[in-house]
């Protein structure tokens, strides 16, 4: 049998599942290959030296690729692109991608709050009833694994970043939200709306709240709600640390910290 993963016959409903998930991920992996040299395009054979494949199976798995539209192949000239439908994918509702313009607005403030408390520091914006993480910047590796994830959706109030952005809304709406969302908070840590409303008062209070370590134990949170020049809630940029990291008067440090930094890119928080 080739390493293709497409040959079945002969195997079992369950090994016959793990084979095309070897095939998955094969196909996944030439996509960034493909993509380094999107500006040029890819040969086949630079492909399959690559990934480490033999030829027929890099041609059958990038046809694959081609066929589903996230993958262009030119006959002539014998060259793979990326494909429109990637780009389509990127930019669907709910992709970071169609953030773009405020992610390069403020990247410079969540590079200057990594850089400066030496912590990870995310991104986040409202989308519908829930936060949507678009940027980090620091070594987001060094946390746990559960920690936020660029292009990661949770429900408003779950993570600092994701209550600031509660906090800031209209109180009725955001009273609504927590209502609504109180079975939800359970699935996360220790979460509960008491913990949520918590958050939001202090918000109100201080314009910065915590995650003190309610959901992932020992990783806790300080988050700040940013605004634009006319008030308009835009994001909420969010500082992850272990909970050791976090006492009360580098917490006031780090709020500087975001303040300023947010100040400098043009918003107010």
């Amino acid at each position: 049998m080739t390493d293709t993963g497409l040959e079945t016959g002969t195997l079992s409903t369950e090994e016959s599942a793990r084979t095309a998930e070897t095939s998955l991920a094969k196909a996944i992996r030439l996509l960034p290959i493909v993509a380094a040299r999107n500006a040029s395009g890819v040969t086949l054979s630079t492909v399959a030296r690559k990934a480490n494949l033999n030829t027929a199976t890099a041609r059958r798995l990038l046809q694959g690729l081609v066929e589903g539209g996230l993958l262009s192949f030119d006959p002539y000239s014998k060259i793979y692109t990326l494909g429109i439908g990637l780009f389509d994918l990127a930019g669907a509702p709910g992709s970071p991608r169609q953030f773009d313009p405020l992610r390069m607005e403020l990247r410079p403030a969540i590079a200057e709050i990594a850089a400066a408390t030496g912590e990870t520091t995310f991104l986040s914006v409202p989308f519908g009833d829930e936060a949507l993480c678009i940027d980090a910047a620091g070594e987001t590796h060094a946390l746990c694994a559960n920690t936020l994830q660029v292009g990661a959706r949770r429900p408003l109030g779950v993570g600092a970043g994701s209550a600031a952005l509660l906090a800031a809304l209209p109180e009725d709406q955001c009273d609504r939200q927590i209502a609504a969302s109180a079975d939800i908070y359970s699935r996360y840590g220790e979460l509960n709306a008491a913990d949520v409303r918590r958050m939001v008062r202090h918000w109100r209070e201080h314009r910065w709240l915590i995650n003190a370590s309610i959901i992932i134990p020992d990783v806790g949170a300080i988050a700040v709600a940013v605004f634009d020049q006319s008030g308009q809630l835009r994001a909420a940029i969010s500082v992850a640390a272990l909970k050791s990291r976090l006492a009360p008067k580098r917490r006031k440090d780090i709020v500087s910290v975001m303040t300023r930094a947010i100040a400098r890119s043009g918003f107010t928080t």
